[in-house]
């Protein structure tokens, strides 16, 4: 019974490989997509299931040994064969980090059908182990877990060490800037940037199910391009760009307060915290700042924010709840299924990716509805994946629609929009305003759902005041957003006309409108720890 034990205790950590390897082999630059590091509830949770799925497995040997007959008791050593796939499971996914082509990548690689065929031969040949040779596998199977048990006193020891050494000072956002007193002789300017928003699915080849009302009724008021270029082709470059105002090529996480990035035509990296800011300029000329902020944690980092609010991307580390009683049945679930894929239907991230865009919804009310910020920037969730609107019952329960599933957010994306419009039409603000909805990257995965792709983003600038469209078909970068908004700002672009004046001087001060190879440190895709 004690090497039944010990085989099962080993069987269960293994299982758990991936959640220790988060909890456990985060780097230091993973901390900077951190919220805070793992806490002790969640090392406790992790022992617990580790412990909990020992006993069960021990209960049910014992129980398969006492009751079941040689014909069943056969049934049941299959089963303990097949089961294997579990930890496996767990190893490709901790092996992955090093090894992307053991995820999504190998479909883009072979396919959906070669992947699926491959899949087939690996289930096959597992088939017929199962089913010809599980006595030996199974005797295999249960000396190699016993001689793994002892390296789950070296997780416990580990996890427990974590949790009693907890310090998250390094997670902390910078104090807000002082309130400043309201400047009514600025422009009021809100900035959205909705992320992987893609030009061509949205205006040229929309799907014909698909109404945007409230995005063709913005772009019938606004000057809108209709060929432009994003900072990069990735929000890690590109939302740096977007603050900074200048091309961005490389980025490097430097810990959970810094990022380096290296500028488009230098030769030395800087630190993105010492870089002036869109929030510095506005704050400069009198105005509160004010930013809801995804992805990066800009809140630790950058100044003059008067206030800030920061999510971090949906991955299967943040997305295991809060509380004990909801942590543990979580970290199980989520050996079940991925980022985008679950048995469940709704993944975990796609849970999370939910809760994140209500509160930031909750959050840009609170903004726009106060006359106190002259300056308001939303960084928006969507229609990135993991996709859970589903448009036609307008409720977030949509699930394992990886590719089509973007259609849908395009759909919420819309609400949005309505939504943003219908609060400053309540508070008084819209009209006055100066409002730009843009993107800071086209949908990356867009061959998978239609088979094209197009490098371009929206770009809607709606004036204040103004009550009429215009097109501007030239080609620029979305990176000028900044300065164009601080001239709105100062008064010096109050009309449709004046915006395009704006940029037909300025379109060309980067690299022609066009986007430099988006680089990145190592690791440095919309990835988790």
């Amino acid at each position: 019974m004690r090497r039944t034990f010990l085989a099962a205790l080993s069987f269960a950590n293994i299982c758990y490989l991936r959640v220790w390897s988060e909890l456990l082999t985060y780097r230091r630059w993973d901390t900077y997509l951190m919220t805070t590091p793992p806490k002790p509830v969640e090392y406790y949770a992790l022992i617990a299931n580790v412990l909990l799925g020992a006993l069960i497995l021990t209960g049910l040997a014992a129980l398969a040994r006492r009751l079941l007959p040689g014909s069943s008791y056969r049934i049941a050593e299959m089963l303990l064969v097949a089961a294997i796939c579990i930890p496996l499971n767990a190893i490709r996914a901790v092996l992955s980090v090093q090894f992307p082509l053991l995820k999504s990548p190998l479909i883009e690689l072979l396919g959906m059908r070669g992947t699926l065929v491959l899949g087939a031969i690996l289930g096959l040949t597992g088939l017929i182990v199962v089913v010809f040779y599980h006595r030996r596998a199974a005797g295999i199977m249960v000396a190699v877990l016993t001689a793994l048990s002892p390296f789950c006193v070296v997780t416990f020891g580990q996890a427990l060490f974590k949790a009693a050494n907890y310090d998250d000072t390094a997670y902390r956002n910078k104090p807000a800037a002082a309130r400043l007193p309201v400047m009514p002789k600025l422009q009021r300017v809100v900035w959205v940037i909705a992320d992987e928003w893609d030009y061509r699915l949205t205006f040229l080849d929309r799907d014909p199910t698909l109404p945007l009302p409230e995005i063709d009724r913005l772009r019938g008021i606004s000057v809108s391009g209709s060929a432009v270029a994003p900072p990069g082709q990735e929000t890690p470059v590109s939302m740096p760009g977007f603050y900074s105002g200048k091309l961005v090529n490389y980025v490097d996480h430097d810990g959970a307060r810094e990022l380096n990035v290296r500028f488009h035509g230098e030769n030395e990296d800087v630190r993105w915290s010492a870089e002036r800011s869109i929030f510095d300029q506005a704050r400069a000329l009198g105005a509160n700042t004010a930013l809801l902020d995804w992805y990066h944690p800009t809140c630790r980092m950058l100044n003059s924010l008067t206030y800030c609010k920061w999510w971090p991307l949906a991955m299967q580390h943040n997305s295991m709840g809060e509380g004990f009683w909801q942590i543990l049945p979580n970290q199980t679930r989520s050996l079940a299924e991925t980022n985008i894929l679950s048995l469940f239907g709704r993944t975990l991230t796609g849970e999370q990716q939910a809760g994140v865009y209500h509160s930031m919804m909750e959050e840009a009310q609170k903004l726009l509805t106060s006359p106190d910020y002259g300056l308001i920037v939303i960084h928006l969730p969507v229609p990135h994946a993991p996709h859970t609107y589903d448009r036609r019952t307008r409720t977030f329960t949509l699930g394992n629609k990886p590719y089509k599933g973007y259609i849908d957010s395009l759909a919420l994306l819309d609400v949005t929009i309505g939504e943003l419009r219908h609060i400053m039409q309540s508070a008084g603000s819209w009209d006055s305003s100066t409002v730009l909805f843009t993107s800071d990257h086209m949908y990356r995965d867009a061959e998978q759902l239609d088979g094209k792709s197009d490098g371009r983003i929206p770009y809607l600038l709606k004036l204040a005041g103004q009550k009429e469209g215009v097109t501007y078909a030239k080609g620029f970068n979305a990176v000028l957003s900044a300065d164009l908004l601080m001239d709105a700002m100062r008064g010096q672009v109050p009309d449709a006309a004046s915006a395009v004046q704006w940029l037909e001087r300025n379109r060309q001060r980067t690299t022609g409108g066009e986007t430099p190879a988006a680089q990145a440190g190592s690791g440095t895709g919309e990835s988790g720890r």
